[in-house]
């Protein structure tokens, strides 16, 4: 039967599944702009960056509204809820960050041509970017958990600080490379 409930219900799985849409796009951007060599490569990778802010701004809303409306209507406040909540808010936190300072980075790379200067490049190739991508998925991964198993809080916050730690701990072989790369030069 078709009730309010269950077009909420599929409009926010529509926006968590636009959420990981936008991490998917992101993660390829940032692997792309990370092996550019020329201004017209950045370029190029550039446009995908205005798709991922209008879908996961689009996706976060969908989530928000109608996950707010079917806590209302029907579980109230729960600690399941309220970590998937602030999960959610961390992520499009940490989104906004790195989406700003790669902004500027694109900007910069906007209307030039040619070979990417050193300093430009090795901004690219931050690991803060592949760090971020990767946290982000892996959290957005850990309330998908929180929000099917729907555990105690105490559980919750286990599960999302864990899928956080695994996101941040995949970033270690980046880390490892940027730091071979500038001793050998």
């Amino acid at each position: 039967m078709l009730t309010l409930y269950s077009i909420a219900l599929f409009l926010h799985i529509a926006g968590a599944l636009g959420v990981f849409a936008a991490l998917a796009l992101d993660w390829v951007g940032i692997a792309n702009l990370r092996r550019a060599r020329t201004f017209e490569q950045v370029q190029e990778w550039a446009g995908v960056y205005v798709a991922i802010r209008g879908l996961g701004a689009a996706s976060v809303a969908a989530l928000l509204v109608f996950g707010l409306y079917m806590t209302a209507v029907t579980w109230g406040p729960t600690g399941w809820i309220g970590i998937g909540f602030l999960s959610l808010l961390f992520i499009a936190v940490v989104g906004t960050a790195s989406g700003v300072r790669l902004s500027r980075l694109l900007a910069a790379a906007g209307s030039g041509q040619g070979s990417l200067g050193e300093d430009l490049r090795a901004q690219l190739r931050a690991p803060l970017f592949v760090a971020s991508v990767r946290a982000r998925t892996a959290l957005a991964l850990g309330v998908v958990f929180v929000m099917t198993v729907k555990p105690e809080a105490s559980v919750s916050v286990l599960v999302v600080a864990v899928a956080l730690a695994l996101g941040i701990a995949s970033t270690v072989p980046v880390l490892r490379q940027r730091s071979l790369r500038t001793r050998s030069t």
